[in-house]
């Protein structure tokens, strides 16, 4: 069962919107990007997948095929960690809400492509998050903004050691090229795949 059919088995009807994250593989500099160092990296055609529809009311109401419990708050009223999967969720309404006024909530069901762990699956769902959550909201966010509020999500409300590696690759990487990010500065280029 995939995150559209689960959503219309919670909710009896079907999802308005699917938003996408990939996942990625970083060949050189893992970790290196918490000391502002130079990574390479790339996504793949795997991901997380979330149905979704809003919710006048402002209430976040998120279910996972992968984890157990229903998680629910309003974008208003996130509150502190708790400990389970959807602290990444909180952590990214927390962020955004920092930077926009927000009024509308979401109901969703989100869909790991690929077993849990590693691939910076919890970068995708925080990235996949703040897609739905803007595009009910109206917030059209550059690729730069959505970038520092997915790290500050993960970083600082979930409490994750993380640099910007995982967010620059899956918001950066297009297909065939390989990105090179300098994390010092942020200044980055895609270097197309040559064929043999």
């Amino acid at each position: 069962m995939n995150c559209e059919e689960k959503f219309f088995e919670i909710y009896g009807r079907d999802a308005e919107g699917i938003s996408f994250s990939p996942y990625r593989i970083c060949p050189i500099g893992a970790h290196s990007d918490h000391n502002l160092g130079k990574i390479t990296g790339f996504a793949i055609d795997k991901g997380i997948h979330i149905a979704y529809r809003p919710k006048q009311n402002g209430v976040i109401e998120m279910s996972s095929l992968q984890f157990p419990k229903r998680a629910q708050w309003h974008i208003r009223e996130i509150g502190e960690k708790t400990g389970d999967w959807a602290d990444y969720l909180r952590g990214a309404t927390w962020a955004l809400e920092k930077e926009y006024s927000l009024s509308v909530g979401i109901c969703g069901v989100i869909d790991g492509s690929l077993p849990i762990g590693g691939l910076s699956s919890s970068a995708a769902v925080i990235l996949a998050f703040l897609d739905a959550l803007c595009k009910v909201n109206q917030i059209g966010l550059t690729a730069q903004e959505l970038i520092s509020i997915a790290f500050d999500a993960e970083k600082n409300y979930v409490g994750v050691n993380v640099g910007t590696l995982d967010q620059s690759c899956e918001v950066l990487s297009r297909k065939d090229h390989l990105l090179y990010l300098d994390c010092k500065d942020n200044h980055y280029e895609l270097i197309p795949r040559r064929k043999i």
